[in-house]
């Protein structure tokens, strides 16, 4: 699973955007913090990364467009979420959704917890299994 952002330097939207993969591939890393050395962003403590825009298996992760983001944060949440499996998926989303959760730190933490909620995602015998 892959997740790509653009980014951008919300002070200086003059400087353009990076786009980004996360998790970001080791081999890549030293070129991306290059890459937004440039746009003056990627620092690695604060979140100065504006998200233009985000792609991914998880629409609830739109949630941080516009949002300031720290670039490790972001690759670290996507290395969590690289290991979710279909079900997992399904419970961090609805979680997110039914705590309204768009926090980077909120999201981070709920790929610790998120595990214990109860998703249902096939209706289709749902009255068999309730009996």
């Amino acid at each position: 699973m892959t997740i790509h952002a653009v980014l951008r330097n919300s002070q200086h939207p003059e400087f353009g955007d990076a786009a980004i993969p996360f998790p970001i591939p080791n081999e890549e890393y030293d070129n991306c913090i290059e890459l937004l050395k440039g746009l003056e962003i990627g620092d690695a403590v604060q979140r100065d990364c504006e998200v233009v825009e985000i792609q991914s298996d998880y629409p609830i992760l739109n949630r941080l467009e516009l949002a300031k983001v720290n670039l490790d944060e972001l690759d670290y949440l996507a290395k969590r979420l690289g290991s979710f499996t279909r079900q997992e998926k399904a419970q961090f989303q609805g979680m997110a959704a039914k705590l309204d959760i768009s926090d980077m730190t909120e999201l981070i933490n709920l790929t610790f917890c998120c595990q214990e909620a109860t998703v249902i995602t096939d209706f289709s015998d749902l009255e068999e299994r309730l009996n």
